[in-house]
């Protein structure tokens, strides 16, 4: 499937009008604030609750939306990468409903759970998504992207071990090591999808991708912060990171609903 004598489906055009529509991108950043607003007036219980409902809400709306892509897609690589998108949004709604069961109706601690493996599945599945694009449009790799594609996961493991040694009586322990793995599969999915937008910028996939490109560098950032929170015992449910999370799916979701748009 991968030959190069195999014709490029239709599903990728080469140009078609896709702007993006900055009244989204402005609503997207709104229901950002006013859910973080909502968060610091609501009492624990109900944030917490709220926080389920929207965590939920917005993953099943990612998985949705690229199921939907990869049934449009038909056939061939372009489907089976949406697929596997699909499922990494599929594991992550499985991660949000454990992490709330344990902690909401069992009342127990759900970092770390086996909530994290869900979690963590969504990095290799995304990365598999722009792995499986890559293969069929990309012409190779020049010696300056051999260089940052790795260094932007260096960068990320950086900046995360440097919050982490910055705080007073600061030390490795197991959460530190833990976070680390998690910030280093977010930073490398994040560093090919810098790759995936350099690919496709001047079509009109290029639309899609950078909005999936703001989408994970969002949700990188997230990850970093939340894993350096745990470090020290500091996340809640109305923490601004929890708003990171929304937002960076929000973005993928219009994403994902202007590629259906050219198919």
């Amino acid at each position: 499937i991968f030959s190069a004598s195999m014709s490029k489906p239709e599903v990728v055009p080469d140009k078609i009008s896709n702007p993006i529509n900055f009244y989204v991108i402005i609503g997207i950043l709104v229901v950002g604030a006013g859910i973080f607003v909502a968060f610091q007036f609501l009492p624990e219980e109900e944030t917490g609750m709220l926080a389920f409902i929207l965590s939920v809400g917005f993953a099943s709306g990612a998985a949705a939306f690229a199921f939907f892509v990869a049934k449009r897609a038909g056939l061939g690589v372009i489907s089976k990468a949406y697929l596997s998108l699909a499922l990494g949004f599929t594991a992550y709604v499985i991660a949000e409903l454990l992490y709330y069961t344990f902690d909401l109706v069992l009342g127990i601690e759900p970092y770390p759970s086996v909530a994290d493996i869900f979690f963590f599945a969504l990095y290799p599945f995304t990365l598999g998504h722009l792995l499986l694009n890559m293969s069929y449009f990309h012409t190779g790799y020049t010696i300056f992207q051999k260089i940052w594609i790795p260094a932007i996961p260096v960068f990320a493991i950086f900046i995360y071990i440097i919050m982490s040694l910055s705080v007073p009586d600061a030390e490795l322990n197991f959460d530190f090591y833990y976070g680390l793995i998690f910030v280093a599969a977010a930073a490398t999915t994040f560093s090919f999808t810098v790759m995936g937008t350099l690919t496709f910028k001047s079509g009109a996939l290029g639309v899609v991708w950078l909005l999936l490109l703001i989408g994970l560098m969002v949700n990188a950032a997230g990850d970093v912060w939340y894993y350096h929170l745990e470090i020290f015992g500091q996340y809640y449910d109305a923490h601004p990171v929890t708003v990171v999370w929304y937002v960076a799916n929000m973005f993928i979701i219009y994403a994902l609903f202007k590629h259906i748009k050219i198919i």
